[in-house]
């Protein structure tokens, strides 16, 4: 992990967090700042510890978070 890498997360997160569900390439399209290589490596390393699900959409990659399910009452 280099030392931008947190930074690119965060970001990632915080427009999941304003935006909703997007797809791999909005968030490329919302993130100027970002080359598509910072974003995919971002996207991955937050995959594979959960903090987003990334589901494939018949040609597209959607990144969403995770659903919580609430416990049953």
């Amino acid at each position: 992990m280099n030392d931008t890498q947190p930074y690119h997360e965060d970001v990632i997160l915080r427009l999941l967090q304003s935006s909703g569900a997007l797809t791999l390439d909005q968030v490329i399209d919302q993130l100027p700042e970002l080359s598509w290589s910072e974003v995919l490596q971002a996207v991955d390393a937050l995959s594979r510890r959960g903090t987003i699900v990334l589901r494939r959409r018949r040609f597209e990659y959607e990144l969403a978070y995770p659903k919580v399910s609430s416990p049953a009452a």
